[in-house]
């Protein structure tokens, strides 16, 4: 993983990023802001790849919680919507 510092972003913008993402086999570049790791850039098919790993752990999460039980019928959307507005 290759490291942009903010100045060198401001100075090189677009071409100095698209330079250290194509330097890097990862095609990640954390982006250091005052000496410290702030920002994470990814290319489009990791951000993509990323996405997908969350969407599967949320229907794994789901559907273990479905087996378990832990879940209700909604029998009444309106009173159900009611009850989420309240304060």
């Amino acid at each position: 993983m290759i490291s942009l510092t903010a100045n060198e972003l401001k100075k090189g913008g677009v071409t100095a990023l698209d330079k250290a993402m194509q330097n890097d086999t990862d095609h990640k570049v954390v982006i250091d802001v005052r000496g410290k790791p702030k920002y994470m850039v990814l290319d489009i098919s990791e951000y993509n790849a990323y996405r997908e790993y969350e969407l599967d752990k949320a229907i794994a999460e789901a559907k273990a919680d479905y087996n378990a039980g832990k879940y209700e019928v909604v029998d009444n959307f309106d009173e159900l919507a009611k009850e989420l507005n309240q304060p």
